[in-house]
């Protein structure tokens, strides 16, 4: 008789996240103009190899990473420069806003992004000041697409704790060229699943039929019927025995 054992046939399903996010960046000669602030006087005016770095695709409610470079010409004009001499160890920090956009109309909003840098060796007062690179994180919460781009930006130097502005610095809108910012486009979609389907196979035990096997064979005596038969026999000749001596008995009295 087949009996079902562990496991009946079904099938179990598993399910994974599968998003592969691939990189881009948009890179522009950014014409600002830099106002000054503490120890610095004068207005500068640098064309800065602006690089903005992301994902080309996100996910709704997950945040991503994008990194803003800011490269100073190598020239020695339209540069930013030290009005004083940065020493080796303060600090060199920039706070940039980015303008993200969508995905629906009336998204727009302002995301910070922070840098801050420690020069290994003094900076000479006239030198151009390092630019160390900004990084912001961005989460979309629906989907669709947003664009990001890189505006305007603050400079501060000092020892640990709250640097001192030298320049704040945004996009011009007086210069002849190069007035475009850098900018990304990103979609957003739901997270793509993958479904795996793994067949569980039933597991069937065989049961024999009336009692078990127990290998005695030929050395396991004589069969239990020959007794039953044999006791038969003579519970039945007993009986007939009774009988034949109630008759004699009974011829004897007469």
């Amino acid at each position: 008789m087949r009996t079902a054992a562990a496991g009946a046939a079904g099938t179990a399903i598993v399910t994974g996240g599968l998003f592969a996010i691939a990189a881009q960046a948009d890179t522009k000669t950014v014409a600002y103009v830099c106002a000054p602030s503490g120890p610095a006087t004068a207005t500068a005016s640098p064309n800065l190899t602006v690089a903005l770095n992301g994902p080309t695709g996100a996910i709704p409610s997950q945040a991503v990473t994008l990194t803003w470079v800011n490269q100073q010409p190598s020239g020695t004009d339209q540069i930013i420069t030290a009005p004083a001499a940065i020493p080796a160890g303060d600090r060199v920090v920039i706070v940039g806003d980015l303008i993200v956009a969508g995905p629906s109309p009336a998204g727009t909003r302002t995301v910070q992004a922070t840098a801050t840098g420690t020069p290994a060796a003094e900076v000479a007062s006239g030198s151009p000041v390092p630019l160390p690179t900004l990084t912001a994180l961005v989460t979309p919460t629906a989907t669709g697409t947003i664009s990001v781009k890189a505006d305007k930006f603050t400079l501060g130097v000092g020892p640990s704790g709250s640097p001192t502005t030298w320049y704040s610095c945004s996009i011009s809108t007086t210069a002849a060229a190069n007035t475009t910012a850098a900018a990304l486009s990103i979609k957003v979609t739901p997270q793509t699943t993958r479904t795996v389907y793994v067949t569980e196979t039933a597991q069937v035990t065989e049961t024999p039929e009336g009692g078990a096997a127990t290998g005695g064979g030929g050395e396991a005596g004589p069969d239990g019927r020959l007794f039953l038969l044999t006791g038969s026999a003579l519970v039945l000749a007993a009986a007939g025995g009774g009988l034949v001596l109630r008759a004699r008995r009974r011829a004897v009295r007469h």
